[in-house]
């Protein structure tokens, strides 16, 4: 149940951000041809909040196996349940150069400076399952139907 939750949701982040990856990649030239490096072969950093959680570490794994059949590069990051460590992390990612961001926030108030920064690099941002609140730096959010989910899981139980 979960991992084919977190597949459709790792499924849905990545073509968002191959989509937002592959618009800003065009040319002036007439808008086919691509920059190098801008979508295929581009790295995109990854953000989940605790290596403590099996569901998680899930995510973390078929989202980058999703980025990478897309042809991305990825970072993965773990915050431990830290916001300042996520904070710096992604910090790090923005200053590595990364072309998109995923981020499942630790602390969904307290990444309004870093995603400042994200938005001035011009590099995208997806919000993973819990809305990043307070800014409007995230272009895009990727969650769950949990009414759907509760009802999964109940007929699962019963």
């Amino acid at each position: 149940m979960r991992t084919r939750r977190a597949a459709l949701a790792a499924v849905a982040g990545a073509a968002s951000l191959a989509l937002t990856l592959s618009a800003c990649g065009q040319s002036s030239e007439g808008g086919s041809k691509q920059d190098k490096g801008s979508a295929k072969g581009g790295t995109i950093g990854i953000a989940m909040p605790t290596k403590s959680s099996e569901r998680w570490i899930a995510d973390g794994k078929n989202v980058v196996k999703d980025l990478q059949a897309k042809g991305y590069k990825t970072k993965l990051v773990y915050g431990e349940d830290d916001p300042d460590q996520q904070v710096s992390q992604i910090e790090n990612l923005i200053t590595q150069g990364v072309k998109g961001l995923i981020i499942a926030a630790i602390d969904n108030k307290s990444l309004n400076n870093v995603l400042q920064q994200a938005a001035d690099a011009k590099i995208p941002v997806i919000s993973y399952d819990r809305l990043i609140l307070g800014t409007k730096n995230v272009d895009y959010y990727a969650s769950f139907d949990n009414e759907k989910v509760g009802k999964l899981q109940g007929s699962y139980i019963v």
